[in-house]
């Protein structure tokens, strides 16, 4: 079976989850970005913020470790 990856969606949170990258709560209100798909056969929803959404895209990351990562500072580039 193949992974897929659906395209990132920003969206308002409707409740507090953790950041699967650095595990900071994304608060209800917050503008986050989720993506969802399938990989090693298993459907997935991930939430990020959208800082840790970038940083994981410009270090090309395919595999990490939910939850371990540092919080990228907002706006560093």
């Amino acid at each position: 079976m193949s992974d897929y990856f659906s395209d990132p969606q920003t969206i308002c949170a409707r409740k507090t989850r953790p950041c699967i990258y650095c595990a900071e709560s994304i608060n209800a209100g917050d503008h986050y970005t989720r993506q969802s798909g399938v990989f090693e056969g298993s459907w997935f929803t991930s939430h990020y913020h959208h800082e840790c959404y970038e940083d994981l895209r410009e270090i090309c990351m395919d595999e990490f470790t939910p939850y371990s990562n540092e919080r990228p500072q907002r706006g560093a580039a």
